[in-house]
């Protein structure tokens, strides 16, 4: 398919971009000031499901591609509820989802586009995005460590507030240096060991749930 894609003004999205890039600028300690990304906003199903390479379930509203540091694609934020399965999408909703497909790309730039654990690059961006104002709090963690090559809907319900309590109670540079290495990891044992290195424990749910009851 051919698509000719026109700059467009949205206050919503600018807004959250240029909050995003300070934000994430301060945390990872990366000075991105040129060449920053762009924001493809797709207006219908048909539009996400070009770009994205395949038909796509209705609750895909954005998305970046691995090893793409230079676009992420967003569903138009007047079109999330006649093209996808997101009722009353509201605008602080929005702007969180913007910051977290360009904390994305922060990510990878130091993990040189290793996306694994999957866990923790949708935790970090859950967590830095602010988008755990959306979830439930977590009682007790049960399966986020389980996604490490793949996603799904339950690696949201956990990460990001696994990722919470690692900075708070050991801090960013840990978790920065954690997934700086991972860059060289090439499975999840190796992984695990790489944790355990870093935070002299496990990573276990017996131990996340530890932190949890602190």
């Amino acid at each position: 398919m051919i698509y000719k894609i026109n700059e467009v003004k949205n206050e919503l999205v600018e807004k959250a971009y240029k909050e995003a890039m300070l934000d994430f600028n301060d945390f990872f300690g990366i000075n991105w000031v040129d060449d920053t990304p762009n924001v493809v906003v797709l207006s219908n199903r048909k539009e996400i499901d070009a770009f994205y390479g395949c038909k796509t379930e209705s609750f895909v509203v954005a998305f970046g591609k691995p090893g793409n540091l230079r676009n992420i694609y967003l569903l138009d934020n007047e079109k999330i509820e006649q093209e996808s399965s997101h009722k009353k999408y509201s605008d602080e909703e929005y702007s969180r989802l913007v910051k977290h497909e360009i904390c994305h790309l922060f990510y990878m730039s130091i993990s040189k586009s290793n996306f694994r654990p999957v866990w923790l690059t949708e935790g970090v961006s859950i967590y830095l995005s602010g988008q755990l104002a959306e979830n439930k709090p977590v009682k007790k963690f049960s399966d986020f460590i389980e996604f490490y090559a793949c996603g799904g809907g339950g690696v949201y319900k956990e990460a990001g507030e696994a990722v919470k309590l690692l900075v708070e109670n050991y801090g960013k540079d840990k978790l920065l240096n954690l997934i700086a290495q991972s860059k060289e990891i090439r499975s999840k044992e190796d992984f695990d060991k790489l944790f355990k290195e870093i935070y002299a424990f496990d990573l276990d749910y017996n131990n996340f749930n530890n932190l949890l009851m602190k």
